[in-house]
């Protein structure tokens, strides 16, 4: 992870995991859009023929709107999952969000200000699949945390990110020996 850097990484700042949204969170995501088009598709053409007067006009605005629906939906979705990062170093865990296609949010928290971190999966099937939300909360700060969804090995993380804090906060040097997270399975997590 050497080879790696990102906007406003600190001197000496060593990365210990990037986290990036799960590809089966980024097919559902692509799979909402495309069944949300199909609905409004039918929907159209159902009114379009509950209408017989104006139903081609209707069905040929709708078809139109449904075609730029889906594909600035498809383009939006692409370009969030292509993009959204989590960086957790030594120091911090830092979070890279699009909030639309053209701006993004930055959220950083310090280690020596973080009190926890608690993982949950959404629903049962992502739970299967060991896909989840991290939540980094910090001391003090209602609305502070940083929150990382569609992280595979969600749990995991948050086990390793409470060894970060308990490290930092009872032996600070320590936190040089720590190993980077390497996101596999248990016993197949060596660097090698």
């Amino acid at each position: 992870m050497a080879d790696i850097v990102f906007d406003g990484q600190q001197s000496d700042e060593r990365i210990l995991s990037v986290i990036s949204p799960h590809r089966f969170a980024r097919m559902v995501a692509v799979g909402s859009i495309v069944t949300l088009a199909v609905l409004f598709l039918i929907m159209v053409f159902l009114i379009g023929n509950a209408v017989p007067q104006a139903g081609a006009p209707i069905q040929t605005v709708g078809t139109v709107l449904c075609i730029l629906f889906f594909t600035i939906g498809l383009w939006f979705t692409n370009v969030s999952y292509a993009q959204d990062r989590t960086y957790i170093t030594d120091r911090r865990i830092i979070r890279f969000d699009t909030t639309t296609p053209f701006f993004h949010t930055k959220r950083a928290l310090f280690w020596n200000e973080a009190l926890k971190a608690k993982a949950f999966a959404p629903n049962l099937l992502f739970r299967m699949m060991n896909i989840g939300t991290l939540v980094v909360e910090p001391v003090m700060g209602d609305g502070e945390s940083v929150r990382v969804t569609d992280a595979a090995y969600y749990e995991d993380l948050a086990n390793y990110i409470d060894k970060i804090l308990y490290t930092v906060k009872n032996n600070p040097s320590g936190i040089a020996d720590i190993k980077p997270f390497i996101p596999k399975p248990k016993g197949k997590r060596d660097a090698g």
